[in-house]
């Protein structure tokens, strides 16, 4: 087995593993770092005050090059260069792998799967399954309509042209006129991509199979996945493979799970042992397993989320006691469900029931009709209510009383929603990066008076980058980032103290925070990285030969064997072997056939009885093929080259294979006979 890892950033997932010959793709989520390089752009009949920017100039020795003077897609901002362009999107895919290879792609979560369908457009003979829960699709599906959204709503706002792009030289020209102050983008550039269509998302998820957790499916006759629960989202998993290493002897996976021609391989993505609203995080079958591959693990290792949880609760407090309004950038799905009745407790426990809290997506009707809809995937005592007729969520009766108020981001002008926002609210939108969606309008609106406030508990941006183009502003600014997923502390208590793997995979920045003990092996990888996987030998095969016909062993003591000899029609398919019984009676007659080990001092016994003396025997210094778990120290293990008559005559013993080199038909035979004579017999 070998890992080809995708990405340099752990929070980041994706991988491909290769099995038996068959390829794995492991998350293929969407890059966003470079999202804040762009210009916010507000929503469309909005004004946009970025548009009026001053066009970043080149140098003036720059013209005997034919370079542009001027390029209208780079605008200065408090001495920094920005994108003005609808925003666009690089993929995690190489040219020095052939996606279109692909069989199988497992999905972790939903935030993992958003790259999907750039690899389906771009890759036009992929053929892979996609596997994944409902949950997974179902907010994967509406998360992929949101971007779309944005992003076509930007394209209303800036037409541009990006043929500069394409300019290496004008890249140059720039990075030397910017000295330290690099523009992460131009690093991507060439890469960028206009945003993917609805058309593109349905056709990708059209290749999609939904999956329980625990349904063990069958992706080779030799390979077996599973989705595990991991606690960190609706239909959040992490996947379980057991691979059979015999794969080339009868090599079909039984219902057993004691098999012991089983490799057990776990893909560990974001997981959480914290009680949140989903199915909590399962780990019993991970135990002792041969591989781990380890990521997504919180990047704020030493933040505690429920200290600021309550430190949330409070800075919300203190700005609606001053008459403000509260925004908080966040996901359309996920920690959101869990902060409305969070926040709704804490409003009735403070006595402030008047505040009225704002959901506003393109996608929010949708998400919260979804989540309700979602009772198999939630926390035991969400689903125990919900087979009394309780809806998993309370964001039904939320809306009723008006405490919840959901708005379709394409409303947001309404003069009435406007209005509303200047009474103190609670308002959860986004896009996190502030780039584009509701969330740029509403800071414009915001910013101005001190007694508003902006909190982000996001943190996959920098909130302090995220916030420069809206520079200078009075509102309050806030960075209380809940972050649920495992951190280092808790992800070495469960390695080392509970599932204990034989071999752990993981990026080389976990590398000095993972403990590593005698008992188990640490692997790292970089990006690009193709790593061969330590080898998992099995003595014992327990893999099913599906034989139809009668059949009558014989126990041969000497040997120790139970045999029986087959007479019938071999299909092979995918390493599944049938036998198929033949109604040829002819054929039936009793044949010799040979069994057991050769024990190499009977036979140089036996060719010395057959008329062959003076035999140069040589025990070869490297075993072949020889299992771990197989005795070298066994005299029947040995590798043995056998010379007679100067080379007339070179026989070789292996393990598992016997070589005889002659070119004497009647020599030849003596060495035969002189082989089978301990190892031969009939039925």
């Amino acid at each position: 087995m070998r890992l080809y890892c995708l990405s340099d950033d752990p929070n980041l997932p994706c991988f491909i593993l290769t099995v038996n010959g068959r390829s794995i793709l492991f998350d293929f989520p969407l890059p966003m770092d470079h999202l804040l390089d762009y210009l916010p752009v507000p929503s469309p009949g909005c004004f946009n005050r970025f548009s009026s920017l001053p066009k970043y100039t080149l140098l003036s020795h720059n013209k005997e090059n034919n370079l542009p003077q001027q390029i209208d897609e780079l605008r200065i901002l408090h001495n920094q260069v920005y994108v003005s362009s609808p925003i666009e999107f690089y993929t995690l895919d190489s040219s020095q792998y052939d996606f279109s290879l692909i069989d199988i792609i497992l999905i972790s979560n939903y935030e993992t799967l958003l790259g999907l369908p750039y690899l389906f457009k771009k890759y036009e003979h992929l053929n892979a399954q996609i596997y994944l829960t409902e949950p997974t699709y179902r907010f994967g599906q509406q998360l992929m309509y949101e971007l779309v959204n944005y992003v076509e709503q930007q394209s209303k706002m800036i037409q541009v042209n990006n043929q500069w792009r394409s300019d290496l030289e004008i890249f140059d020209a720039i990075e030397e006129q910017q000295n330290e102050k690099k523009v992460k983008l131009l690093a991507y550039a060439q890469k960028l991509m206009p945003c993917y269509s609805i058309e593109d998302v349905d056709k990708c998820l059209s290749r999609a199979t939904v999956v329980h957790f625990n349904e063990q499916i069958d992706l080779y006759s030799s390979t077996r996945a599973s989705a595990i629960s991991s606690g960190y989202c609706l239909g959040g998993c992490n996947w379980q493979l057991d691979i059979n290493v015999n794969h080339n002897q009868t090599s079909k996976i039984e219902g057993s799970s004691s098999q012991t021609n089983l490799a057990r391989f776990i893909y560990m993505s974001s997981s959480t042992t914290l009680e949140t609203h989903s199915s909590k995080f399962m780990y019993d079958s991970f135990l002792n397993c041969d591989y781990l591959l380890l990521s997504n693990l919180s990047r704020l290792s030493s933040v505690d989320p429920s200290v600021n949880a309550s430190e949330l609760t409070s800075k919300i407090e203190t700005i609606l006691n001053d008459h403000g309004s509260v925004l908080l950038p966040c996901s359309s799905t996920g920690l959101i469900y869990d902060m409305f009745e969070f926040l709704t407790k804490f409003f009735e426990q403070i006595n402030l029931l008047s505040i009225h809290m704002y959901f506003i997506s393109p996608i929010s009707n949708a998400n919260l009709s979804i989540s309700n809809a979602m009772s198999e995937w939630v926390s035991e005592q969400r689903q125990t209510a919900s087979f009394s007729g309780t809806p998993p969520f309370k964001h039904n009766e939320l809306i009723k009383t008006k405490c919840l108020i959901t708005i379709p981001s394409d409303r947001l002008d309404d003069t009435e929603n406007l209005n509303s926002f200047e009474q103190r609210c609670v308002i959860f939108t986004g896009h996190t990066s502030l780039r584009f969606g509701p969330v740029v309008q509403l800071i414009e609106k915001l910013k101005s008076s001190s007694s508003n406030g902006i909190i982000f508990v996001d943190n996959q941006f920098s909130y302090i980058e995220a916030m420069k183009p809206f520079q200078p502003m009075n509102m309050k600014c806030f960075y209380l980032p809940i972050d649920t997923r495992l951190n280092f502390s808790q992800a070495n208590i469960l390695l080392n103290d509970k599932i204990r793997p034989k071999s752990v995979i993981l990026h080389e920045r976990y590398a000095n925070e993972i403990n590593k003990n005698d008992k188990m092996n640490l692997l790292t990888y970089r990006k690009y990285d193709n790593l061969k996987l330590p080898k998992v030998n099995r003595s014992f095969i327990n893999g099913q030969l599906n034989i139809k016909g009668e059949m009558k062993p014989k126990y041969i003591p000497s040997a120790n064997l139970a045999i029986a000899s087959v007479h019938g029609h071999l299909d092979m398919c995918d390493y599944v072997y049938e036998i198929n019984e033949l109604n040829d009676e002819n054929g039936k007659e009793k044949n010799l056939i040979t069994y057991g080990k050769i024990d190499i001092d009977k036979f140089l016994i036996n060719l010395s009885k057959s008329g062959l003396f003076g035999l140069e025997v040589k025990q070869l210094p490297d075993y072949d093929d020889l299992d771990d778990d197989v005795d070298g120290n066994d005299q029947s293990n040995r590798s043995v080259e056998i010379k007679y008559n100067h080379g007339a005559a070179k026989i070789l013993l292996r393990l598992k294979q016997t070589d005889i080199e002659c070119n004497d038909p009647v020599l030849m035979t003596k060495i035969r006979d002189a082989l089978l004579m301990d190892n031969i017999g009939t039925l």
